[in-house]
C-alpha cells in the first residue's frame, strides 16, 4: 500500500477515534450533569404520581382517564422531556413516599408546598394559590370555626387540610380527636358525608367550590384563609428535572398558557 494511502488511513482512523471518545465523554457529561433527566429519556416514559380524586386538578373522568389541570401540566413537561407521561393513581400520604422510592419521577397533586415537606422533597415554583373550606350537606349550615363546634368533622390524611383541622378544631377543643376523621379519598369522605357519618369535610377551596357544583346536595358553607401555595414536587437529587420542571411552569406562565389551563378546568363559576 503507498505511504501516502496509509497517512489518509492513520488520519482517518485517528478522527473515528477522536469522535468516539468524545461521544463517550459527552454521554458520560450528560449523565453526570442530567443524571434525572438521561434515565427519564432512557426509559421513554416520564411516571408522575398523583392522587386521582382532587378535581379539577385530577380525577378520572367517564371514560376512565385520568384528567385534569395537573395532569395538562404534567403533559407539558413529558413533552419537554420528549417522551410519553405515564400516570400513577396513589393514595395522597403514600405519594412523597412513592417519589423517595423511586416509583415515580415526580409528583403533582394540588400538593401544597410546606416546610415539613420540603425537608424530604424539592418544590417547583407555585403555580396556583389556594385556601382550605368547609362543605356540609345544604340540609344544615355552617358559618363560622365555632359552629362547628362537637361536629363530626372529615379529613383527607396526609393533607394540609388534615394539618389545619388538627391546629384549629382539635387542639383548640373545638371538636374532640375522635370527632376528627381521616379518609385516605376525598371520595370515601364524600360518601361519609352523604350517609351522615360526619357533619362536614375541611378540603382546598378549588376543591370544595368543584364538589359543590358537581355533587348534589354538597354546598360551600365558608372559606378559611391558609394563603397556600401547589407546586411540583421531585426528589433532592434531582435538580436536573428541578430546573427543567421550573422552566416549563414559567413558560406556562409567561405566555399565558397556565391561564388557559385555569379557565378551561374551572370556567367562570
Amino acid at each position: 500500500m503507498p505511504k501516502i494511502e496509509r497517512k489518509w488511513l492513520y488520519l482517518v482512523f485517528a478522527i473515528l477515534v477522536i469522535a468516539i471518545i468524545a461521544y463517550l465523554g459527552y454521554n458520560v457529561y450528560q449523565q453526570q450533569t442530567y443524571p434525572t433527566i438521561t434515565s427519564i429519556k432512557n426509559k421513554g416514559i416520564l411516571v408522575v404520581g398523583t392522587s386521582a380524586d382532587f378535581p379539577p386538578f385530577e380525577y378520572v373522568n367517564q371514560s376512565g382517564a385520568i384528567v385534569g389541570l395537573d395532569i395538562d401540566i404534567a403533559s407539558e413537561i413529558a413533552k419537554e422531556l420528549g417522551v410519553k407521561l405515564v400516570v400513577k393513581d396513589l393514595s395522597f400520604d403514600v405519594l412523597i413516599s412513592a417519589l423517595q422510592g423511586k416509583q415515580v419521577d415526580l409528583v403533582i397533586a394540588g400538593m401544597t408546598i410546606t416546610p415539613e415537606r420540603s425537608k424530604v422533597v424539592d418544590f417547583s415554583v407555585p403555580y396556583y394559590n389556594a385556601s382550605q373550606a368547609v362543605i356540609s350537606l345544604s340540609t344544615q349550615k355552617f358559618l363560622s370555626i365555632n359552629d362547628l363546634k362537637n361536629k363530626k368533622v372529615g379529613v383527607q390524611t396526609g393533607t394540609t387540610g388534615e394539618s389545619w383541622a388538627e391546629a384549629n378544631l382539635v387542639n383548640t377543643s373545638i371538636i374532640s380527636n375522635s370527632n376528627l376523621l381521616h379518609y385516605d379519598k376525598l371520595s370515601d369522605a364524600l360518601l361519609a358525608l352523604k350517609r351522615g357519618d360526619i357533619d362536614a369535610i375541611i378540603i382546598d377551596e378549588p376543591v370544595a367550590r368543584m364538589f359543590v357544583r358537581t355533587v348534589s346536595g354538597v354546598q360551600y358553607d365558608f372559606g378559611i384563609y391558609t394563603g397556600e401555595q401547589y407546586g411540583i414536587a421531585v426528589n433532592k437529587d434531582s435538580k436536573d428535572l428541578l430546573n427543567l420542571v421550573n422552566s416549563v411552569v414559567n413558560n406556562m406562565k409567561t405566555n399565558g398558557q397556565l391561564d388557559t389551563l385555569i379557565q378551561k378546568w374551572f370556567g367562570s363559576g
